[in-house]
């Protein structure tokens, strides 16, 4: 009983910005909003290496790659969400993610067993959109984590979870290697 009271205590004198603020693979620190990913590779660190440069440079929205001690950063341009790719319609899916560019920052950590992806700073900004003759509405655009998540909650804003699972998978997928097919074979 002690312990218990103990807990919820202790639960309740944390600050609201470190509970429960995980999703998926997004998570906020620090009031950031980060993605991260960790993928696993068999083979040889060189090999692995060799691959993942492979795949950051013939990606059309990695850009400004730089080597560091532990691996690669860089920045994320014009990337977009294959929601046709997930099942999702255009009816069901707002317009940041059917319609949207996206940019933002991304580093990969090598290790011996494979690499982590972690990608924080996202931001969306989409066009335009006619919605009646000489109408339209106003281009959309802002940081992905005033969008999800509102500060001093505990949480992400439920209404989201599903697209952000859309943009956690479409993610996932494109810093993926094994769905990426590299010239260089060993």
């Amino acid at each position: 009983m002690t312990r218990t009271l103990f807990f919820w205590i202790f639960l309740f004198s944390l600050p609201v910005d470190v509970l429960a603020q995980k999703f998926d693979l997004f998570e906020i620190e620090n009031d950031e909003l980060v993605w991260r990913a960790n993928y696993f590779y068999q083979g040889t660190e060189d090999s692995l290496r060799r691959e993942v440069v492979s795949m950051l440079k013939s990606k059309i929205f990695t850009q400004n790659v730089v080597r560091n001690e532990l691996g690669y950063n860089g920045e994320i341009r014009h990337y977009q969400v294959d929601c046709q790719r997930y099942g999702r319609k255009y009816s069901n899916t707002p317009l940041i993610y059917w319609s949207g560019e996206w940019r933002g920052k991304f580093v990969v950590e090598m290790a011996n067993d494979g690499y982590r992806v972690t990608i924080y700073g996202l931001y969306f900004e989409n066009d335009p959109q006619p919605v009646a003759r000489h109408q339209s509405k106003p281009p959309r655009k802002g940081f992905y984590k005033n969008e999800v998540w509102k500060r001093g909650e505990p949480s992400f804003r439920k209404n989201k979870l599903d697209d952000m699972t859309l943009m956690s998978v479409g993610l996932r997928d494109a810093f993926d290697i094994k769905q990426y097919n590299s010239p260089i074979k060993d």
